[in-house]
């Protein structure tokens, strides 16, 4: 009698469990319904452990947690239950659900190799067709943003590189006359070779004229050689 009642305990016990998770499942599935994303995401998070083998919330969770905009998570729960999928419509269509999920993320090369997949389960996947040509063109678009972006960065680069160099010029020409500013003697001090030989030159020129005029005038001046006043 006693392990009868055993029986019947286990039964009522396993029978409210299993009416609670049931329950539950009909709650997480009407928030999807309003809209209330992130409620029905926790509400299937919740009664993951609860529900029995044979039923997999992961396309459940996944795609509530896509809604809500989390697409890393979605696209985490759609990989978890991709072992579960018998059918290959099934796996098809949980590849094209990975490949929605990257292309939310930007994960354009990923999104391309999840369709890809999808379509090699499934060639007659228009959609996956579809969003697959859409990942190229993304892709595409984004390595000539990041090209451009790399180009004007080092522009950029390039003409702050220029100006600090010009500011180092001319700050360096500014303490140079200011210092001769200071110190006027130093500065004529360093006059340059070229105009100093110039200076040098012109003097030597000057010496050698006034010599020729000192000659000649003192031929000029002389007596006759015959030595005769007459």
């Amino acid at each position: 009698m006693k392990f009868i009642l055993n029986i019947l305990f286990l039964m009522v016990i396993n029978s409210f469990f299993g009416q609670e998770w049931r329950d539950s499942l009909i709650i997480a599935r009407k928030a999807y319904a309003n809209k209330e994303y992130m409620k029905s995401f926790n509400d299937y998070k919740s009664i993951q452990q609860k529900v029995p083998d044979n039923i997999q919330l992961y396309d459940e969770l996944a795609q509530s947690a896509y809604k809500s905009g989390d697409f890393e998570t979605s696209e985490k729960l759609y990989q978890q239950g991709a072992a579960s999928k018998k059918s290959a419509l099934d796996r098809a269509s949980n590849a094209y659900n990975i490949g929605n999920a990257r292309m939310k993320s930007k994960n354009y090369e990923g999104a391309i190799e999840a369709y890809k997949n999808a379509l090699r389960i499934n060639s007659n996947d228009d959609k996956a067709r579809y969003n697959l040509s859409k990942a190229i063109r993304e892709l595409k678009k984004k390595k000539e943003k990041n090209k451009e972006d790399k180009e004007d960065r080092e522009d950029r680069e390039e003409r702050e590189q220029e100006q600090q160099s010009q500011n180092q010029d001319e700050q360096s020409q500014g303490s140079k006359q200011q210092e001769n500013k200071n110190n006027p003697k130093n500065s004529k001090s360093k006059l340059s070779t070229q105009t100093a030989k110039r200076m040098l030159d012109k003097l030597m020129k000057e010496e050698t004229e006034t010599k020729r005029k000192l000659h000649n005038g003192q031929r000029l001046n002389s007596p006759s050689k015959s030595g005769k006043d007459w």
